[in-house]
């Protein structure tokens, strides 16, 4: 099994938040048809890209994929006529590059599998659900504990992450299973995973919910919950149904139902007092939103505790690396927090890794608490802490109502402790990780910045020399035309007097001996200057 391990540990697994980058390179005609030249790179390493063929049928099938998600996308129309013809490649060369960066501007369409297999096809292929239906139908059959019913296609972002429909076979209750690959921060091993998710079947607290059941295998984990049939705090947002496909559910909704002012204070306290106590055992929960939030009975249930154990990336991730700070653990749940509330308050999420403008109407408490949390100072220097947020006069207020635990709740989390300073170690080297990729970000930003400069100094060079030839050009314009005019005036005031063909000998000793090329210019110039057309004698043809 050790063996195992490290083979394991060896492959590399890929960070499906990283941000995906397209360029359409070139276009060529193969057997009377255009295909694209599409330049791939991921994350901010220049040295991590390749190159994929795309037909504009490819391009299509992506189109029709996406459409679900109701976001409007710039897809140039079909042509049957003229598709051909140089300059119509080139104008839909770059409608294509377009609409593919308008594709990539949505976080929702950008993490989708359509996307990825489209333009990382060697990586991402649609077999995903396959195999993962293969392995928890054998997983089940082996633990008897569970009979699987449905799997439910696409209800979540993750790509390798798939949802099932399950029933006991004691209890005859249905629930829903999650099976999730590890992610490329898993650095425990298999014996501590059974340690940490016994301990996590066992644990109780008011505001996190229960796992029913779980198994740890090769490539994953499948742990089993029980089904709330309200979904999770994001599909009471937009009105929608848990089992719906990902990108319909959130893609553009047409419900926007944002929470009350009362009710994020409420539900905000409680999301911070389990984050407290998860701290408190050393756990960070890493991966809060609203999709990893359930509420019921006017209190709310954290979900996915495991995902920090899997080493699964955050979906936030792309914007933690731009950030410099944030990258401890509890910056990072505090952030996550921040953003959560963000889209509680007005059923929308922001594009940018900070948020420093809010509507009129934002109360001045909340708006405090979110500066806190994701503004640009916060994110620049260390936003605040659990105990700062939950000190807040905006939370504050929870404790005077009964949504709050009773004093007799029992809350229990107990790692041994063995597995504390594993779990140490793990966290760490997720910290060290984020740390890592934002310096790079930083480095591919500056280097971004330093060519731009280069070529605007470049631009500025050969404008320079551009000037300066000009001006040569008009200067010297300028002195032959100087020099002209000086030759016609003395000739003018000196006529030039009659050479006489006496004077002519051949020893050529004569005036005509001594008369330049420059006065017979000046001489011819002169003529041509004072030509009078009105002295000309008229004639009649007949």
């Amino acid at each position: 099994m050790a063996i195992f391990e490290k083979s394991l540990q060896s492959k590399i697994i890929l960070d499906d938040t990283e941000k995906l980058v397209c360029t359409l390179e070139n276009a060529q005609n193969i057997d009377k048809h255009t295909e694209y030249i599409l330049r791939v790179q991921r994350g901010p390493s220049k040295e991590n890209k390749w190159d994929v063929s795309r037909r504009y049928r490819h391009f299509s099938a992506l189109h029709t994929s996406l459409q679900q998600s109701n976001i409007d996308l710039p897809l140039p129309p079909k042509k049957l006529i003229g598709n051909m013809q140089p300059s119509f490649i080139a104008e839909r060369q770059i409608a294509l590059q377009n609409y593919i960066t308008e594709v990539l501007k949505h976080q929702v369409l950008a993490l989708s599998l359509p996307v990825r297999s489209f333009l990382d096809p060697k990586n991402y292929s649609v077999t995903i659900r396959e195999q993962a239906l293969q392995t928890v139908s054998i997983a089940l059959r082996g633990d008897g504990h569970y009979e699987l019913k449905e799997p439910l296609m696409d209800i979540g972002w993750r790509i390798r992450k798939q949802f099932f429909m399950v029933t006991g076979t004691d209890t005859q209750m249905n629930c829903l299973l999650t099976w999730m690959n590890y992610g490329p921060d898993k650095c425990l091993s298999s014996k501590d995973l059974q340690v940490a998710f016994k301990s996590l079947q066992s644990m109780s607290h008011p505001y996190i919910d229960e796992i029913l059941g779980y198994q740890n295998l090769e490539t994953g984990t499948y742990v089993v919950r029980r089904i709330h049939d309200n979904g999770s705090i994001r599909d009471i947002l937009y009105g929608t149904d848990y089992t719906k496909n990902y990108l319909f559910k959130y893609g553009n909704p047409k419900i926007r139902k944002p929470f009350t002012c009362g009710q994020i204070s409420h539900y905000g306290y409680q999301i911070l007092q389990a984050l407290r106590f998860l701290h408190d055992k050393g756990l960070p929960h890493g991966h809060i939103h609203p999709g990893n939030i359930t509420i019921e009975n006017q209190k709310v249930l954290l979900l996915d505790l495991e995902n920090v154990l899997l080493g699964v990336p955050c979906l936030y991730r792309p914007y933690l690396l731009e950030q410099r700070q944030t990258n401890t653990a509890e910056s990072i749940d505090v952030y996550c927090f921040g953003r959560t509330l963000y889209e509680m308050a007005f059923a929308a999420t922001f594009e940018q890794y900070y948020c420093d403008n809010y509507p009129e109407e934002t109360s001045e408490n909340l708006e405090a608490v979110l500066r806190l949390c994701v503004s640009s100072a916060s994110c620049k220097h260390g936003g605040a802490t659990l105990d700062d947020l939950l000190h807040h006069p905006f939370f504050t207020r929870a404790t005077l109502n009964g949504l709050t635990p009773r004093a007799d709740c029992r809350t229990h989390l107990k790692f041994p402790l063995p597995f504390k300073e594993e779990l140490k170690k793990a966290i760490g080297i997720v910290e060290l990780r984020l740390k890592t990729d934002q310096k790079l970000v930083r480095n591919a930003k500056r280097e971004v910045r330093i060519q731009e400069i280069l070529n605007s100094e470049e631009e500025m060079k050969k404008q320079k020399r551009r000037a300066k030839k000009r001006d040569s050009l008009w200067k010297s314009t300028s002195s032959l035309a100087e020099t002209v005019r000086s030759h016609s005036v003395s000739t003018a005031s000196s006529p030039t007097p009659p050479t006489n063909s006496g004077d002519v000998t051949g020893n050529g000793s004569g005036p005509a001996a001594c008369s330049s090329p420059v006065d017979g210019r000046g001489a011819l110039l002169q003529a041509i200057c004072s030509f009078d057309r009105t002295r000309l004698a008229r004639v009649n043809f007949r």
